[in-house]
């Protein structure tokens, strides 16, 4: 099996992304730290998302037995909540909580085991270059709604992201208390319910050339995306052609031409951005 990996901080102070690499247990991941809304440094200096994301990374890369990605997950959302504890955020209060989307698999001689929550993916290719997607978006139908609104404010005339993040921070702290619920999306963020909105399985690993996991920082806009192309084959085509680190340059220079987001919708000029291609040689 080959490795391809590489991370990118976006426009924040820190890269709040991680990726995961125990070769001895066969894991391997992305994962995408979620900071609070209310402002919080550690004493250290760190955000809460930072802090989150590599209590994954620091958990999974130091374990040395197994017994499945659900019981290690568990065991980090556990650690999660006891940290914020430990810094007297008040876990009832969900804007105030840290958390972190993953996407993490296990590779063994007869399948993939996965794990996930928030908006990582993981993309499976096959030989006749198939691409299946494992998860999904958990977030697409809670951003729908800020998206509008940022494409109705903008033909109202407004032109700066920061003015365009003041219309829509309603709607943000809205989709936030959404967390772990039915109505929303599924987070790491140490509440006991998150477990619950885990998405998990197991897949064979017949045909299968390459897996691909990526953070939301790695998404193309999806202006930018061929109308009669399925997203996500173009997307995979794009990083097995080009390689992670090309790919992601290419998209950081894609951004630059639209810095205050108004061609390309989204929230931040350029978010924090972590791939990982493991490539099967049989």
């Amino acid at each position: 099996m080959e490795l391809n990996y590489r991370t990118f901080k976006g426009v924040g102070d820190l890269n709040e992304d991680s990726y995961i690499i125990n070769k001895e247990m066969s894991i391997f991941g992305v994962a995408d730290g979620v900071s609070s809304l209310i402002p919080f440094k550690s004493r250290e200096n760190l955000t809460g998302g930072y802090m989150a994301s590599h209590e994954v990374k620091n958990y999974l890369q130091s374990i040395t037995t197994y017994t499945s990605l659900f019981e290690d997950i568990t065991n980090v959302n556990r650690n999660l909540q006891k940290k914020m504890r430990e810094y007297e955020i008040d876990i009832l209060e969900k804007e105030k909580l840290w958390g972190t989307a993953l996407a993490i698999v296990r590779v063994s001689d007869f399948g993939i085991e996965f794990v996930q929550t928030g908006d990582c993916m993981i993309l499976a290719v096959y030989q006749n270059d198939e691409v299946r997607p494992l998860t999904r978006l958990q977030v697409a139908h809670l951003e729908e709604l800020a998206f509008s609104k940022w494409k109705e404010y903008i033909n109202r005339g407004i032109k700066t992201r920061e003015d365009l993040m003041k219309k829509v921070k309603d709607i943000l702290i809205s989709n936030r208390r959404k967390s772990n619920t039915p109505m929303g999306y599924g987070v790491l963020n140490g509440e006991p319910q998150a477990i619950n909105f885990l998405e998990h399985g197991k897949i064979n690993n017949i045909g299968l050339k390459h897996l691909i996991l990526i953070t939301d920082g790695m998404f193309l806009p999806a202006e930018h995306v061929p109308e009669e192309v399925s997203y996500w084959d173009y997307t995979a085509k794009c990083i097995l052609d080009k390689g992670i680190e090309q790919y992601a340059r290419d998209l950081i220079a894609l951004e630059e031409t639209d810095p205050e987001c108004l061609k390309y919708i989204r929230f931040k000029k350029s978010d924090d951005k972590t791939g990982m291609v493991l490539t099967f040689n049989n």
